[in-house]
Parts: structure tokens; C-alpha cells; sequence
């Protein structure tokens, strides 16, 4: 089934669609109206060079700071592979901050980026705040081996304290997206089969119809007068005898069935035949519309075996079966 064979199933039972897309709707409306977007804050920090240009020293150059060598652009690439790293955001989750942050440094500029997100404005404005004296602070112990003089050492200096924040609504949308394509699979679902079921019942109230429709009024052979007789005749074993009267209905022909099992052996007296069902029909009245005026009803008799009718007792059948042997 391609997408145009279900479109066109889903508006033939539109009766089973239509709920599976109010029900995604009111779901998808619910997740917009529950679920809280998130808040992004981003601040910035700036590694400023050593303010004192003047040449150093004999002494100040057995100790020289390593960082002011390589650079502040070096030194901020080092501070935010420092930042990001697992036990940070163990540290900063401990003080009760958001763990979502990012400290970014792009190459070949001192300055770093800070971008923290949580559930409100203010806090992940507090985490970049967090994040921007982490800075700081590891900018001192970098160099604090080094034991600069005043001036002689890398400083920092707050650009943004995360004054800018911006609302994020991807959590949301994702929820809405999720919410969408699992109710629209659902509602595929439902219709094919809600679509299967439908036809099944259609299918089954057919046949039963079908099936009365064909079912006749009336027994087509009803049994009437059954007489078995038993005994025994001369002393000799008496085979017993069946007499059988059927009536068939067949539409204008009135039938009547008689049966009987004679022997000639014993005396008694049966048709030339043998065993067999006598069947004697006469045609009913003509209608008031049949173009037969006129005419004589007909009568006739038929002689058929016994051996396999129902009408046949088990007499019967043995004495047919021995005919056939012989």
C-alpha cells in the first residue's frame, strides 16, 4: 500500500480518522502548553596581555612566565579544553548550577565564550557568571608558579556577563514532533485496521444473507406413517419389513415416496423389481397463469432401488449388496 492507496483509505473511513487526529492535536496542544522552553545565556571573557612592556630583568628572566611567551590566544585555547572537561561540570553541578554550558575559544583570539542553558533566565545567567570566575581564577594559578610581578601577568576582563539571553524552544518542538509522527502512525494504524475489521464483518453478513436466501421454506422430504413391523413367519427367520411414505414438495409437483422390502422367499408378495422406492408423483393444479389450459394433470410411478436411499433399512442395503455380488 503506497501513501496515495492510504491517503484514500483514511478518506473513505474518515469516521476512524478523524478521532486519531483530534486525539493528536489535543496531545500536541497539551505538550505546547505543559512543557517549559529553556533560557540560553552567553557571556564573554577577554585574556588581556601583560600591561608592563618594559624589558625584563636578569632575574626576572630565570623565571620567565611561560604563558606570556606563547601567548593569550594559547592560554584561552588551554582555559576551555580546562572548562569543559567531566570534573568541572562535577564541580559546577555540585554548587547547584546547571551543567549545560559550553566554554568556547576561537583560534587565534584571547577571547573566550560562555554559553550556559537552564530551565530559567536567571539561572543560566548565574552559571555563566559561575563559569566567567572559574576564569579568572584559573588564569592566576596558571602563572602563579611563575610568580609574575604586577603587571608583568595575563589578567582577564569581563566583556559580557550574560546579559544576553535567548529562549529556546527546541526541547518543545521536538516534543511536538515526536507527539505528531507517533499519533499520524497510530491514526495509519487504527484505519487499516479499523478498514479490515469492516470488511470482514461486510464479507460475513453477506454469506449469512446469501445463505438464507438459498435456504428453502419448507422440508424438501418430510417423513410421514413409519411402520417397521418385526417378527417372525413359519417358524423361519422373518427379514423385517419397512414401509416408507414420503411426500416431496417440488415446487407444482405433489410426489408421494412409498418403500418396501419384500422378500419372495418367504412367500410374501413384492414388486417384480425387488427392493426398491416406488415413487408416485401427480401434477398439481395449474395456476391461474399457467398457459397449459386444458390439459390433463399427469400421473406416473417411478420403482427405484433401495440399496443406497435413506429410506432403505439396513435390510435393504445387505439385499442390494448381494444382488450386486451375484
Amino acid at each position: 500500500m503506497d501513501l496515495w492507496d492510504l491517503a484514500k483509505l483514511m478518506g473513505r473511513r474518515w469516521y476512524l480518522m478523524a478521532p486519531m487526529i483530534i486525539l493528536t492535536l489535543a496531545a500536541t496542544s497539551w505538550a505546547l502548553l505543559t512543557i517549559k522552553p529553556d533560557y540560553t545565556s552567553t557571556g564573554q571573557i577577554m585574556l588581556i596581555p601583560p600591561a608592563d612592556r618594559t624589558p625584563l630583568t636578569p632575574a626576572e628572566l630565570q623565571s620567565t612566565n611561560t604563558w606570556v611567551e606563547v601567548g593569550e590566544d594559547i592560554m584561552a585555547k588551554a582555559l576551555s579544553i580546562s572548562l569543559n572537561t567531566t570534573q568541572t561540570h562535577k564541580e559546577i553541578e555540585g554548587e547547584g548550577f546547571s551543567t549545560t554550558f559550553e566554554v568556547a575559544a576561537e583560534d587565534r583570539s584571547s577571547i573566550l565564550t560562555v554559553t550556559a542553558t537552564a530551565t530559567t533566565p536567571e539561572a543560566a545567567q548565574a552559571t555563566v557568571q559561575r563559569l566567567e570566575k572559574q576564569i579568572t581564577r584559573e588564569v592566576e594559578e596558571m602563572q602563579a608558579r611563575y610568580k609574575p610581578k604586577a603587571g608583568r601577568a595575563i589578567s582577564t576582563q569581563v566583556l559580557d556577563g550574560g546579559d544576553t539571553i535567548e529562549v529556546v524552544s527546541s526541547k518543545v518542538k521536538r516534543a511536538a514532533v515526536v507527539i505528531i509522527g507517533v499519533g499520524l502512525l497510530l491514526t495509519a494504524a487504527v484505519t487499516i485496521v479499523g478498514d479490515n475489521i469492516l470488511r470482514r464483518r461486510a464479507r460475513n453478513q453477506r454469506r449469512r444473507q446469501q445463505g438464507e436466501d438459498h435456504e428453502p421454506d419448507g422440508d424438501v422430504i418430510s417423513d410421514s406413517d413409519r411402520h417397521q413391523p418385526s417378527g417372525r413367519a413359519n417358524g423361519a427367520d422373518a427379514v423385517a419389513k419397512q414401509d416408507e411414505t414420503a411426500v416431496i414438495n417440488l415446487g407444482r409437483i405433489k410426489s408421494t415416496v412409498a418403500s418396501g422390502n419384500n422378500h419372495g422367499g418367504n412367500g410374501n408378495s413384492g414388486n417384480a423389481a425387488g427392493p426398491g422406492l416406488t415413487v408416485a408423483y401427480r401434477q398439481a393444479e395449474a395456476a391461474s397463469d399457467d398457459d397449459r389450459r386444458g390439459v390433463e394433470t399427469d400421473d406416473a410411478t417411478i420403482i427405484l432401488p433401495m440399496g443406497n436411499t435413506p429410506w432403505a433399512g439396513r435390510e435393504g442395503r445387505d439385499k442390494d449388496a448381494e444382488a450386486r455380488g451375484r
